[in-house]
């Protein structure tokens, strides 16, 4: 019997094998006409693949709660106002309204390390004036975080005095040395960055704060565009009036309870214990915000515990949006 392989046979079998995937490779394009379109690896050492976007940056506006917060120091002769009658209302403050970010005023050693005790939801960041040795009676500006809201990045401190290093300098003297306690973070729900920076400028109205108020807005200023700021304080000047607040706003800085689309409280944050008809007259514990941020409200807490208010400013809440 012949066992040769017929030629037409072998073509016949060629050509239906063709066919077949010509069919099949039509039925895929088909099957993928209408399919999204399979996004673009970039390349090794592109701008994408070096930085790319974090997860919820270009969503929707985020929400973030600050508050700025004088707690009035512990070393005050204030009798039955003193930290010791108060402390607890302080930290339940600050506990029932929940900000985000806090920045504090006037909080000396025993002052931070009872807070920290009382709010296990919080941690803080700062350092001390570096007065006295940096023992007790030096005075912290502190940044109470939500550790579920926010995670930081880096941090540190920054002298308002010609050194900005230290507490010294040319013409600069020791005991009258402020700071900013400034820290940058990611904000947990959106995955974008903010930076805040929380002082208390010096009582002594004039140059020296208003100096004060131009080297926070030029730090501010010299930050990428595109993040979101938040800049706390007892600034110890008027807002809107003051050549203070001028300077404060005059890089960029926005003035949070201007921009809010609404205000709550009087527009008084110092009060000497006492209530908002008796308080004086004005603000002078701000919330600024620079970059992304729209602002939906803020608020004068004027709540008191039966006539005790927790210090003798009131404390300010803002409910600012991270805008993408």
């Amino acid at each position: 019997m012949d066992r040769r392989t017929d030629g037409s046979g072998v073509r016949a079998a060629v050509a239906a094998f063709s066919l077949l995937v010509w069919m099949g490779t039509a039925a895929i394009l088909a099957w993928t006409a209408g399919a999204a379109p399979v996004p673009r690896v970039p390349a090794v050492g592109s701008p994408a693949a070096a930085a790319p976007p974090l997860r919820g940056q270009d969503e929707t506006p985020a929400p973030l709660s600050v508050m700025t917060f004088n707690i009035r120091t512990s070393a005050g002769n204030d009798g039955d106002d003193g930290w010791v009658h108060r402390r607890a209302l302080v930290a339940q403050t600050i506990e029932r309204l929940a900000p985000d970010v806090a920045g504090l005023q006037e909080a000396l050693d025993e002052q931070v390390n009872y807070l920290a005790d009382a709010l296990p939801g919080y941690r803080w960041l700062g350092a001390d004036r570096g007065l006295n040795g940096g023992k007790g009676l030096s005075e912290y500006t502190p940044i109470f975080y939500r550790r579920e809201a926010l995670i930081p990045i880096e941090s540190g401190t920054f002298w308002l005095s010609p050194n900005a290093d230290g507490p010294t300098g040319v013409g600069w003297r020791r005991n009258v040395s402020r700071i900013v306690t400034w820290a940058r973070f990611h904000h947990r729900a959106s995955g974008r960055r903010v930076h805040v920076f929380n002082t208390h400028l010096t009582l002594r109205r004039g140059q020296r704060q208003v100096d004060s108020a131009k080297r926070i807005a030029a730090r501010v200023a010299a930050l990428p565009a595109a993040g979101a700021v938040v800049v706390t304080g007892d600034f110890n000047a008027l807002a809107e009036i003051s050549e203070t607040w001028s300077a404060a706003t005059g890089q960029g800085l926005r003035d949070a309870w201007l921009l809010a689309d609404e205000r709550i409280g009087p527009p008084r944050t110092s009060n000497d214990f006492r209530p908002p008809e008796l308080a004086n007259p004005g603000r002078i514990d701000w919330i600024l915000v620079g970059g992304p941020v729209g602002v939906r409200s803020v608020q004068t807490i004027i709540e008191h515990d039966d006539g005790r208010y927790p210090s003798d400013h009131y404390p300010v809440v803002a409910q600012l949006m991270l805008l993408p």
